[in-house]
């Protein structure tokens, strides 16, 4: 429909704004040639995420204004595609997508960015037009993918605001230390490509952070069981093997972090060498998780990166709004 771009697609499924974000973050610090515009659509995957109790509202929010100030950085132009939940569907998860909506919204007029959204492509929006809750029907998304041509006819604008402050940054394997049972590797996959840490039992992993943890980039694979996370005086436990495996054997995730994790210097990452107490940890909400599939003793546990929020102070906040303008 648009022959006169060329397309890169860096999607990921069962992740929110929060990947593409990590995905920007780490395309500032490559060289390289850099896209004229950016088609922004996770506004589907925050809503079910904010639902779940995964991430707040605050921290996309924050993710948002974040992927404005890179685009700006880098004139990029900026279209957030904001698609919703079937309608009518339960567990106020159609609600929330409509309340998203309006957040895209207000990040997008403050930023001067552009949105599109499902509703002004297809008028009313009815449960028909989907194939289930959460996907859009092939005529459905046939008007969506008309409406973006249509829409990439002309310029797509660029943010304002790159002197802003950003929020988050992503901390990847080569910048953590190891102990025991651990190495450092390489993956590469048609989603996602970085360097991983694989941890066998004992192994552990340790991060230099200096705010919150909200977020872990793991691997799922059939050797993928629960882990565990300390900083300080605070532990949980969190389980990287993932139902959403039925359909991809190897599975890229970004693993958010429910409870309030604050690293004021080292955030430790590991799989100890006892299950019995690694079991006894309180767990940490995982969507879509599942019990593992292999003993414990043959489990590995696979680590790209962790991402930190620093909530921004009431001055920076202030000084951030005049420069945006």
């Amino acid at each position: 429909m648009a022959p006169e771009h060329q397309f890169d697609n860096r999607f990921l499924g069962a992740v929110g704004s929060l990947f593409g974000l990590v995905r920007l973050l780490g395309m500032s610090r490559e060289a390289g040639p850099r896209p004229d515009a950016i088609i922004f659509e996770y506004t589907l995957n925050d809503s079910l995420w904010q639902a779940g109790g995964n991430v707040s509202l605050q921290v996309i929010e924050e993710t948002l204004h974040d992927v404005a100030t890179l685009c700006a950085r880098e004139g990029i132009g900026l279209l957030f595609l904001c698609l919703c939940v079937r309608p009518a569907e339960g567990e106020g998860e159609s609600v929330g997508s409509l309340f998203m909506d309006g957040l895209y919204r207000g990040v997008a007029r403050a930023r001067g960015a552009d949105c599109l959204f499902l509703g002004d492509i297809l008028g009313a929006i009815e449960g028909g037009q989907y194939s289930d809750a959460l996907h859009l029907g092939p005529k459905a998304s046939h008007r969506v993918a008309e409406a973006l041509a249509a829409r990439l006819r002309a310029p797509i604008p660029v943010p304002r605001g790159a002197r802003r402050s950003l929020c988050f940054s992503y901390i990847d394997a080569t910048q953590a230390g190891q102990e025991g049972p651990a190495r450092l590797t390489r993956i590469r996959t048609p989603v996602f490509e970085g360097p991983f840490i694989e941890l066998a039992p004992g192994g552990a992993s340790r991060w230099r952070a200096h705010g919150r943890l909200v977020a872990l980039m793991v691997r799922s694979t059939e050797f993928s069981g629960y882990y565990r996370i300390k900083s300080g005086d605070f532990v949980i436990r969190k389980n990287a093997q993932s139902a959403a495996r039925d359909d991809r054997p190897q599975l890229m995730i970004l693993h958010y972090v429910a409870q309030e994790i604050v690293g004021d210097s080292e955030i430790i990452v590991d799989l100890p060498a006892s299950e019995a107490e690694l079991m006894k940890l309180p767990s940490d909400l995982t969507l879509m998780d599942k019990e593992p599939s292999r003993p414990f003793a043959e489990q590995r546990f696979e680590i790209g990166g962790i991402v930190v929020y620093r909530p921004r102070s009431r001055l920076r906040r202030w000084i951030d709004a005049l420069i945006a303008r």
